[in-house]
């Protein structure tokens, strides 16, 4: 067994450290592959004097030439043979430009195992049948041709995705695409809502923070008060992005939950993750990021992008051997966060984690971010 598959096969998702060695492993594997397949990215590795071999600790990491999200918008990156590409994801785009990250084989299945772990541990895996109110758009009806430039596949696909994790009984969707632009399916999602109170069965709001806020907003306001089944959950993730103005804290959010659906902030899971970054972190009790056995999180410095100690607030970068197909080992997101040690929290889990302060916008953190992927661009080509 490599130490990718000791990895990735471990049951407990955040038992760092009976994996460090194994990680550490993983990670000189997946240097060490790439280096020998890509010349890009060992034209990269070259620039920098950086071998497998310098990583022999937890605090080599941060020597790993890190890539910015954004050179992936501009750039294409990969390792294997466009024929050894199995599953292919897109980010968002709201910025104009668009992340295209594909699996190969070896990399899907370790995926696939991470996620089944992952995602029992946090009680996402039901075989209970369960009605899912969806919040976005059928995917059939914006995916298109299916490429990598369809807008808004990602989102679209994700939130489906999620419908997977329990037998669906029935989705209803809360927008529609229409002629004229996106609409909000307000009077079918209040229909639904109604019948899926009536049956009892378990129901999942999935999609993005920002509407599933609206959308309690809105119940309140139309004076509706439910009390769903207690099993059910709202399964949120990608941020608040372009809502950042209008972003409530967790605890006015659990509040309307609580009057709106009957339900507990036990129920709400929220999620954090990245096309560039396909490891999953799911906040705890507490409300924190704690960083699965996976990956390593590093704060960086927004100007010189130097591993900051823990506590300082700075641009959210990780490590992680999952993929083959591309070099996505060590990058660096325009996310502004804090990390802390995991006993900083108390809700039991043992590793750091991460709070998410915002997004680096104009100024020096962004500037540096792209500056940083132009010049890997050069020292790629």
């Amino acid at each position: 067994m490599d130490a990718r598959a000791k990895l990735f096969l471990r049951r407990d998702p955040y038992d760092a450290a009976g994996s460090a060695e194994a990680f550490l492993c993983a990670v000189r594997e997946n240097l060490a592959w790439h280096a020998a397949r890509n010349p890009a990215y060992r034209r990269i590795l070259d620039a920098e004097g950086v071998d497998a071999g310098m990583i022999r600790s937890e605090g080599d990491l941060a020597r790993i030439p890190v890539i910015p999200t954004l050179y992936f918008k501009r750039n294409r990156l990969f390792t294997v043979p466009e024929g050894a590409l199995r599953v292919g994801a897109a980010s968002s785009g709201t910025s104009g430009s668009r992340s295209f990250v594909a699996f190969d084989a070896p990399s899907f299945r370790y995926g696939l195992a991470m996620v089944f772990f992952f995602f029992l541990r946090h009680h996402v895996l039901s075989p209970l049948p369960t009605n899912y109110i969806v919040l976005g758009p059928r995917p059939d009806r914006i995916l298109g041709s299916g490429s990598e430039e369809d807008t808004g596949a990602g989102a679209a696909k994700t939130a489906y995705g999620t419908t997977k994790f329990a037998p669906a009984l029935h989705r209803e969707y809360a927008l529609e695409i229409t002629p004229s632009g996106p609409h909000v399916n307000e009077e079918g999602v209040s229909r639904a809502l109604l019948r899926y109170a009536k049956q009892g069965f378990p129901v999942r709001f999935v999609g993005l923070p920002p509407y599933m806020a609206f959308l309690l907003s809105a119940l309140r306001e139309n004076g509706v008060k439910l009390r769903l089944n207690q099993k059910s959950k709202v399964i949120l993730g990608g941020g608040w992005k372009q809502f950042a103005s209008r972003e409530i804290d967790r605890a006015e959010f659990a509040g309307l939950l609580r009057e709106t659906l009957g339900l507990g902030p036990e129920n709400l899971l929220e999620f954090y993750s990245a096309v560039e970054h396909p490891i999953p972190y799911c906040k705890c009790a507490r409300g924190h990021f704690h960083v699965p056995l996976y990956s390593r999180a590093i704060i960086r410095d927004p100007v010189t992008l130097a591993p900051l100690p823990e506590g300082r607030a700075g641009l959210l970068s990780f490590v992680t051997p999952l993929m083959t197909s591309l070099p996505l080992l060590s990058v660096v997101t325009d996310d502004l966060a804090a990390l802390r040690p995991g006993a900083d929290c108390g809700c039991g889990i043992p590793t750091p984690y991460f709070d998410l302060l915002g997004r680096a916008g104009a100024g020096g953190a962004k500037t540096c971010a792209a500056e940083a992927a132009e010049l890997l661009a050069k020292e790629a080509g």
